[in-house]
């Protein structure tokens, strides 16, 4: 294989430097590396595969309808990115060059398209987690024989069947190890120029334990300072520690049967401690731009909430839409009438900022791009100017308008805040700031527990690389993961 690419879904150098990881860490210490910065709005993986960013591919973790109302959708698919993306996708680009391709679980590959080569596509292509393997999620499709045998799984997420966290992570380990094993026996019988193996499912016990796997760290570093063995403190931390030394075998024996010439670890994001949760419409609401809904304006609001569900269920019993939207509401129950102003919130990722309450893209009372402008700056400057925004270190400056002629600028926040990525906005809890009550050691039962938990989304990917592909790398090149399409694409262009 001429090129490898390891995918590690949430992969933070950090962790991967410190925990037991020989093989991994033999191969850091003869590579390079480079420190990226991801303004976490974009999806990473679809970045990598498209060399753009969401104001291009429209792969953004969560944006609005831009209908006039205030539906949000966190829908998006291979389809989605292929048919958006200004760049032909990775697999077809390479395809297009003579190159052969192996793609296996990467997220955002799925239905697989017909390559030369093979595409396993990765969890959360519509499918569900440990459910049967659709036949339109392998490429060619009689290696879905190879899947079936293999009895290969997917993805796996909480609750995920488990009710403890060792079995939980039982049961990722079994995954990976199956997709491994899987990728490998492929990669064998196709022989492809360019491999790409992700381990997607890494990133849930980061979500969870960050935590506890920087207590692991602290302890690891200590007994090396006292040229002792590491011993682990309970069973969470045994889980862990056996976690990660499972990817450095699974890494290792990828290696060692496919022989890579160059290789390539990369991640969509990394990940961070989950320090503090914030809620930016609370602020908005003190500062006197946001307003709670009236007693009639609530009841107006369910009577339409239960009319677009009552439509929308008509459509799918018709034929005349294929499945009921997956659309997300703002948490904060705001007038849509008088608000002006309402922030990001539950599941755009670790982004922050604030989209204004316009009348072009919601319903709101904001009109004109002379308007919209004169009200961000206005936020911006009382956002910065306030004490306790800058004890934390956060800073808002206008976003949206920094797009000028972006294919997809109607879908982004009017502001961005810039944050330590170990706050956490998403308007699920009543104060400005304050501490996640969840940060602290891992317990074994999972019941009643969600992400994020003690580990976000962190602005700083994995990007380690061969010696070979430092040359793939020009001056003005993007500082973010669009670097990595344009690296693998010159490589083979050499």
């Amino acid at each position: 294989m001429k090129l490898l690419v390891i995918g590690i879904d949430g992969g933070t150098k950090h962790i991967l430097d410190s925990m037991p990881m020989p093989f991994v860490q033999a191969l850091f210490s003869g590579a390079h590396s480079r420190e990226l910065e991801e303004d976490l709005i974009s999806r990473g993986w679809a970045e990598i595969l498209t060399g753009e960013q969401a104001s291009h591919n429209k792969a953004f973790y969560l944006m609005p309808l831009n209908d006039g109302s205030y539906d949000f959708s966190a829908s998006y698919s291979k389809n989605d990115m292929i048919s958006n993306a200004g760049s032909e996708v990775l697999w077809r680009r390479l395809n297009n060059a003579g190159v052969s391709v192996g793609f296996s679980n990467v997220p955002t590959t799925g239905p697989a398209d017909a390559v030369d080569g093979f595409v396993i596509a990765g969890g959360g292509g519509g499918i569900k987690a440990d459910g049967s393997i659709p036949d339109e999620m392998v490429y060619p499709r009689e290696y879905k024989a190879v899947l079936d045998r293999n009895s290969y799984v997917f993805d796996v997420r909480l609750p995920s069947g488990t009710k403890t966290f060792s079995e939980f992570l039982d049961k990722i380990n079994h995954a990976q190890e199956v997709q491994k094993n899987t990728f490998i026996e492929l990669s064998q019988r196709e022989n492809p120029d360019f491999g790409f193996h992700c381990f997607r499912i890494t990133t849930e016990v980061q979500y969870l334990a960050r935590d506890e796997i920087e207590s692991c760290i602290q302890s690891i570093q200590e007994s090396a300072r006292q040229g002792q063995d590491y011993s682990p403190k309970n069973s969470v931390q045994e889980k862990i520690i056996e976690h990660y030394k499972h990817i450095d075998t699974c890494v290792r024996e990828i290696f060692e049967a496919l022989k890579p010439e160059s290789y390539f670890f990369l991640a969509d994001h990394s990940t961070a401690l989950f320090e503090y949760e914030g809620n930016i419409d609370t602020w908005l609401r003190e500062e006197g731009y946001l307003f709670d809904r009236t007693y009639l304006e609530s009841q107006f609001f369910r009577v339409k909430k239960f009319i677009r569900r009552r439509v929308n269920r008509y459509q799918v019993k018709r034929g005349l839409a294929k499945s009921i939207p997956r659309i997300r509401r703002p948490i904060t129950k705001f007038s849509e009438k008088r608000t002006r102003a309402f922030g990001t919130f539950y599941e755009i990722g670790n982004f922050a900022g604030i989209f204004i309450n316009d009348a072009d893209r919601f319903s709101g009372k904001v009109k004109g791009a002379s308007e919209i402008d004169g009200l961000v700056d206005e936020l911006c400057e009382r956002f910065n100017n306030s004490t306790l925004t800058k004890e934390h270190s956060l800073y808002a400056r206008p976003y949206r308008r920094t797009f000028p002629g972006a294919t997809y600028e109607k879908f982004m926040p009017d502001i961005k805040i810039e944050k330590p990525d170990n706050i956490y906005f998403s308007g699920r809890k009543q104060a400005f700031l304050q501490p996640n009550a969840n940060l602290g050691p891992m317990r074994e039962d999972l019941a009643n527990i969600r992400y994020p938990y003690t580990g976000l989304k962190g602005s700083d990917p994995l990007f380690v690389y061969s010696p070979s592909l430092e040359n793939c790398i020009k001056n003005d090149d993007p500082a973010d993961l669009r670097l990595a399409y344009r690296m693998i694409c010159r490589h083979f262009s050499a």
